[in-house]
């Protein structure tokens, strides 16, 4: 390829580039916005470039011109006189050549261009396909866009123009770039009809006139639709031809493409594309009647669809006739109504519970103790005597009763229910103290505050309805919230410190009655016992007289016996007299 040809395909590469470029920026811009045309556009950029950019692989050069080789002569002269070195590099440079003549041989360079030409449109074509549909689920209404994206798409509109002027000097560059920048002018075209689409919506958007997001999802869904097909077809009947590699012209027919140059319009498309010349069929010209008419018909009944609303299931819609609120909100299903601009329906989510919190404002979601922040503001009640402060923390949750009332009496409800709610705190801690408020039932003070709140609410027709009230926390300011709990802390331990003590009073107590009644019952028994030995001496005193009455002489004998054993026990015995019979003295223990 030659130096004028390559220069030829920069105009349609640098192109190419900037649609891709302008394709990922798509896809950045939804990621904050989540605005889905953006994505939507940013796909349908895609598609058309990749499969177009693949066509450039087909000019990867697959032939170099083959290296003079020496004669054999001079080769075997410079073999004869070459060092051993140089014959090593010679014969290993065979070896390569070898190898290398081999691999052209049984390999066509070519064919795996192509091929790989091939596989690259044909994952790119399935896998753009694929998020494309998938992505038609995400349409969301909590989207954000500002007049800042609005100029950046008219810049980017302008931008399409300039390309599409540069491809039309570009022309008359050769087959293979005249067809390269045809395919790019019908991208560019595709790009500027979905910016006419999105533009307006976002202005129309921004000044509260309509939410047409819905409409521009399902025309840009057509457009994409329309280029996937002729992309297809047109690819396919060029590869059925082989001219992809010459004359690749797979543009896309584009209506209203406008400007000088090669038509873009589908009469032309399936001019080139079958042979046949269409433009003095009477149906084409039929067509060319009819078309004015027909998209006059098109805009008329796409006008006149703006007047079709569908309420979902727990929603209502507040109808607007020429400006004028309708009295009767609008309940579930279809309704009919004036197009728009005359008429306007705003849908609200009826029955969807919303919640504000009274007493600070929530960062994160975190455990409601006493020395730590519970978020970026925190709201400290005067109690009733002026020198305490206390910190209350609600969840009210509420829904739209009333719409009309909501929309009409107030131009700002929540703020109304939030006033409310704190005003109602007020009044119920004017007249308590801390300790009296940090015993209280909650389920019970927030069962009250409800019903309170809802009669305040219900005396200014917010049309708001008090769902329910959650008391998540009371407890001190922060900036005592520390010392607090010490003192807390303290009664708690001199509470506990008191029990042991009389815990251990009550053990003392039982041990001394435990240890009295014990001395007492060895003192009666000891007693008993003495009572029974007296008793016992009495009785034996008395039986000593009785016999001693009965004979005297025997018990007097018996107890001087007794005696003399009782004196002398086992001691030694001496007797002494001259008349003493010896055959009647007994030798011998008292106690044997």
């Amino acid at each position: 390829m030659n130096k004028k040809k390559i220069k030829a395909l920069i105009p349609p590469l640098i192109s190419l580039l900037v649609s891709l470029a302008s394709a990922i920026g798509m896809f950045r811009l939804y990621t904050p916005t989540k605005y889905l045309p953006f994505y939507l556009l940013g796909l349908t950029l895609l598609l058309p470039t990749a499969v177009n950019l693949s066509l450039f692989i087909l000019k990867i050069p697959t032939r170099a011109k083959r290296r003079k080789t020496t004669d054999e002569a001079e080769c075997k002269a410079v073999t004869k006189e070459a060092g051993k070195f140089k014959k090593f590099l010679l014969t290993l440079s065979k070896f390569f050549g070898f190898i290398w003549r081999f691999i052209k041989k049984h390999i066509n360079f070519e064919k795996c261009i192509k091929y790989l030409s091939f596989i690259f449109a044909a994952v790119s074509f399935a896998v753009i396909q694929y998020f494309f549909a998938i992505s038609l689920k995400a349409a969301t209404s909590l989207y954000t866009v500002n007049y800042a994206y609005a100029v950046l798409l008219i810049a980017i509109f302008l931008v399409y123009i300039v390309l599409d002027k540069w491809m039309l000097h570009n022309e008359d560059a050769g087959e293979y770039a005249t067809a390269l920048g045809c395919n790019v002018r019908s991208i560019l075209a595709l790009a500027r009809l979905v910016l006419l689409l999105i533009i307006p919506s976002i202005f129309i958007k921004l000044l509260g006139l309509y939410e047409l997001q819905k409409y521009v999802v399902i025309a840009i869904a057509v457009i994409f639709y329309w280029s996937s097909v002729f992309t297809l077809l047109s690819y396919i009947a060029r590869a059925v031809r082989h001219e992809l590699e010459s004359a690749p012209d797979i543009r896309i027919p584009t209506p209203f493409s406008g400007g000088s140059g090669k038509d873009m319009g589908i009469v032309s498309y399936l001019e080139d594309n079958t042979g046949i010349t269409m433009r003095g069929l009477w149906s084409v010209k039929l067509i060319k009647k009819l078309i004015i008419p027909s998209l006059i018909a098109v805009f008329l009944l796409f006008w006149f669809s703006t007047g079709i609303i569908e309420i979902g299931s727990g929603q209502h819609g507040a109808l607007y006739n020429f400006g004028k609120l309708y009295e009767k909100p609008l309940e579930p299903g279809l309704h009919l109504t004036l197009p728009w601009p005359f008429g306007k329906t705003v849908i609200y989510d009826t029955d969807a519970v919303s919640s504000i919190t009274i007493g600070y404002r929530s960062d994160t979601s975190s455990d409601n103790v006493w020395t730590q922040t519970h978020g970026s503001e925190e709201y400290e009640l005067l109690l009733g005597g002026g020198e305490e402060l206390v910190s209350i923390n609600l969840c009210i949750e509420y829904r739209i009763g009333d719409l009309n009332a909501y929309l009409v009496n107030c131009a700002n409800p929540e703020a109304i229910l939030e006033a409310s709610a704190y005003e109602l705190v007020a009044d119920k801690t004017l007249i308590t103290d801390l300790n009296t408020l940090l015993s209280v039932d909650r389920e019970a003070f927030a069962a009250d505050f409800k019903i309170d709140l809802t009669e305040k609410i219900k005396i200014r027709n917010t049309g708001l309805e008090v769902v329910s009230v959650v008391l998540e926390s009371i407890h001190p300011p922060l900036g005592i919230a520390d010392i607090y709990q010490q003192l807390v802390s303290a009664e708690i331990d001199a509470t506990t410190r008191i029990m042991y003590a009389k815990a251990a009073a009550a053990v003392r107590v039982l041990e001394a009655e435990t240890l009295y009644n014990s001395s007492v019952s060895f003192a009666t028994a000891e007693q008993l016992s003495k009572i029974a030995e007296a008793k016992a001496e009495v009785a034996e005193f008395m039986a000593s007289v009785a016999a001693d009455n009965e004979n005297s002489t025997a018990y007097r004998y018996y107890k001087y016996i007794d005696a003399v054993k009782n004196a002398y026990g086992n001691a030694n015995l001496i007797i002494v007299g001259s008349d003493i019979d010896r055959s009647r003295i007994y030798f011998g223990s008292f106690n044997n």
